[in-house]
């Protein structure tokens, strides 16, 4: 009884080494590098991280709560793929604190853990100034 527990639980053991996935995390996952955490900017940076051996493309999110619950600016403007190393709003946001976080993604579709999200504030504070005419001038039309 007891050697058929052990046959058993070899058995089991080696059914579940031979049908384990490969080992997750086999990606390693990027170093955000621009902007600074808790940057303030007024214009919408670019965003940039480090290459990852062997990744195929990217998936960049940015979001305005950390937990990346809320999105900014829509399907497919606020979470998208690309293959460099950067990562440019193709749309402009409002003022306001932004989160943003990245992962590599390699060819067979296996994926590193999400970079923590980092914040940036954009606070556009500039006035506008009047070009011309100057103050006094005439105008003729």
């Amino acid at each position: 009884m007891a050697a058929d527990r052990k046959l058993l639980a070899a058995a089991f053991a080696a059914i579940a080494f031979l049908t384990a996935g490969p080992a997750r995390g086999a990606v390693t996952r990027p170093t955000q590098t621009a902007p600074a955490a808790g940057a303030v900017v007024q214009f919408v940076p670019s965003f940039a991280w480090t290459p990852v051996a062997g990744a195929e493309k990217y998936e960049f999110q940015i979001s305005a709560d950390a937990g990346m619950n809320s999105p900014v600016l829509g399907s497919g403007y606020d979470n998208f793929f690309t293959k460099n190393t950067r990562a440019t709003l193709k749309k402009t946001i409002p003022n306001g604190t932004y989160y943003w976080r990245v992962r590599a993604s390699n060819a067979a579709d296996e994926v590193s853990k999400w970079t923590e999200p980092r914040s940036f504030r954009k606070l556009w504070n500039l006035q506008p100034a009047i070009q011309s005419p100057g103050s006094g001038a005439a105008l003729t039309f």
